[in-house]
């Protein structure tokens, strides 16, 4: 044989083998779950539950790191700057179709920036209010806030955040007129909430149904066309005559760092899946609210495209821009 003809034989053996390396690897050190979100959202405990049955897996600790702050903006850059080598997966929510057309930057596009590992569920949410307000349920909410316009106050986890995208889609469902009033997160904006700081929230149903038990809050209605098996006496928004709203299309997932070898990329998929699959953190996920339906890679890659065309046209045709 050619001594040209081996070397060239030989180099694309080496080509082969340094590319399978990272996945044979892997992992080979702590692995790294940032949070984009406060604890207690359903993302950070999708993160935590997940994490711990990886980490007996794999045999390597699985760090959950909480990185707040501008609607959830801050851990998806940190996750996207990550090493992309496997070992550092964002687990959000659909804020990240949402803050990366309010934020654009020059040195972070989520959409380029990050690529789907798969969503792990689906959540809805409610309509809640202090129980100071004088209205009990959605017909008199939407008569008081229509005979005053402005006056009823609506608080959100932040500008360019899912509750503030969800309050947009309600006012134009209802016809009403909310006084906005964002919070750097869920945390604080329930915390005004429940102390009648502010009137009223549209929330993840597992995030405040609690605060609904305790009798800190009322809720007003499911905004879905159906009730919540976690609110069975919280009557749909469609029963009160909104048939042209619905939120109960919010996911929860993990994306990797762009360049994340396609073979990593696969595995997370599969063992991710099958943790969520087990009884036992299924059904742990899903008494908090939780939809569990864990995805393929292209099946979430189609939501996220899909939703970044329709939440650009939301934030266009009511001129949304971040802080």
């Amino acid at each position: 044989m050619r001594p040209m003809l081996v070397s060239m034989l030989l180099a694309l053996s080496a080509l082969a083998t340094s590319s399978a390396a990272p996945a044979a690897d892997f992992p080979s050190r702590p692995i790294k779950f940032i949070v984009p979100f406060s604890p207690g959202t359903g993302m950070d405990s999708i993160a935590r539950q997940v994490g711990e049955k990886i980490s007996q897996k794999f045999g390597q600790p699985v760090v959950v790191e909480n990185r707040t702050g501008v609607s959830g903006h801050i851990g998806a850059e940190l996750a996207a700057r990550a090493p992309a080598d496997g070992h550092t997966l964002l687990v959000t929510a659909r804020n990240i179709s949402i803050t990366g057309l309010l934020y654009p930057s020059a040195t972070f596009d989520a959409a380029k920036d990050l690529v789907p590992v798969g969503i792990a569920a689906w959540g809805g949410t409610t309509l809640v209010a202090n129980p100071k307000t004088k209205f009990n349920n959605l017909r008199e909410l939407l008569a008081q806030a229509k005979a005053a316009p402005g006056k009823v106050t609506f608080a959100s986890a932040g500008v360019g955040s899912p509750s503030h995208i969800s309050l947009e889609l309600f006012q134009v469902a209802t016809g009403a007129q909310f006084l906005h009033v964002p919070y750097k997160g869920t945390g604080p904006a329930v915390t005004d909430l429940v102390a009648g700081h502010v009137d009223i929230a549209l929330l993840a149903t597992h995030t405040i149904m609690p605060f609904v038990t305790r009798g800190q809050l009322k809720a007003i209605s499911v905004a879905a066309q159906k009730r919540h098996r976690l609110a069975p006496g919280v009557p749909a928004l469609s029963e009160d005559g909104v048939t042209n709203f619905s939120d109960d299309t919010a996911w929860y997932g993990f994306l990797a760092p762009a360049g994340t070898p396609a073979e990593i990329v696969t595995r997370w998929n599969t063992e991710i899946r099958a943790v969520l699959n087990s009884p036992e953190v299924k059904t742990s996920l899903e008494k908090i609210g939780l939809d569990i339906r864990p995805s393929t890679v292209d099946e979430m890659r189609a939501v996220l495209v899909k939703e970044r065309g329709e939440i650009a046209e939301i934030i266009k045709k009511n001129n949304i821009k971040g802080e």
